[in-house]
């Protein structure tokens, strides 16, 4: 059975309608995601990195020159790593048979900060923070 076409007509209008409603919720959720990933992600290798200095950090006679280059060759396939400063990378002794290491970057430089526009998402001013304790051998 064929749709007279004022029916075809009034339909394809409402389709038009439909798209132009669902496609920026649709495109802001897509952003989201790809936001979040990118942040995830940021923060395991940032998470890794501080893992990787401290424990050449608990090797015995252990420079904290060593432990910043072990934190930076953990980094060193992010973009994000050049950007890195030696204040981001703190080495703190707490005892005599603990070390920390505590590795920090700027999140907006760390992962891609694509709704910064919509309030909650913006990531700049933020820092993703990795820090390990551990006993010295």
């Amino acid at each position: 059975m064929k749709l007279p076409p004022e029916t075809r007509k009034k339909r394809s209008g409402s389709l038009s309608l439909e798209l132009v409603i669902v496609l920026p919720i649709l495109l802001v959720v897509l952003l989201a995601v790809v936001q979040i990933s990118s942040y995830l992600l940021a923060t395991q290798a940032i998470q890794a990195a501080a893992l990787a200095g401290v424990r050449e950090a608990t090797l015995p006679g252990a420079a904290q020159e060593r432990v910043r280059t072990a934190v930076r060759g953990a980094l060193s396939g992010w973009s994000f790593a050049a950007a890195m400063h030696d204040d981001d990378i703190q080495i703190t002794d707490l005892s005599g048979d603990r070390v920390s290491v505590i590795v920090s970057v700027d999140a907006d430089k760390a992962a891609l900060n694509t709704l910064l526009h919509l309030p909650g998402f913006d990531l700049s001013g933020k820092k993703i923070r990795g820090h390990y304790i551990m006993r010295k051998e």
